[in-house]
């Protein structure tokens, strides 16, 4: 299974661990999401356009990382990727906090939590 990361899942990233049993394919842009950062960064559908990686990950993975983002309010979906169909967890809230226009959350000076 297929899954796009954008925020803290990502290389160099605090949470990139969660994959490190997983097979990178590589890395995309996402249009129609535009990313924001709070406290954390998240994706909502937008104008915009999103910078992802793209993993193949196994079941275990999947729910491990799933459950993670569902309990932290995100919403799994599923997204057309140049490596195929991927799932990308998206905000369901509304957005507040700072848009970042270019859509890379590596164009952001993460803060931690």
């Amino acid at each position: 299974m297929k899954i796009a990361v954008y925020g803290t899942l990502r290389k160099g990233k605090p949470l990139h661990d969660y994959l490190r049993e997983s097979k990178f394919l590589g890395e995309d842009w996402i249009e129609g999401y535009d990313l924001y950062v709070d406290v954390l960064p998240y994706a909502v559908k937008g104008e915009g356009r999103l910078k992802v990686e793209i993993y193949e990950v196994d079941e275990e993975t999947f729910e491990r990382i799933s459950r993670m983002e569902v309990n932290a309010g995100y919403k799994p979906v599923e997204v057309d990727t140049k490596f195929g169909r991927a799932i990308l967890w998206k905000w369901v809230h509304e957005p507040s906090g700072e848009r970042v226009e270019s859509g890379d959350f590596d164009d952001v000076e993460f803060k931690g939590w």
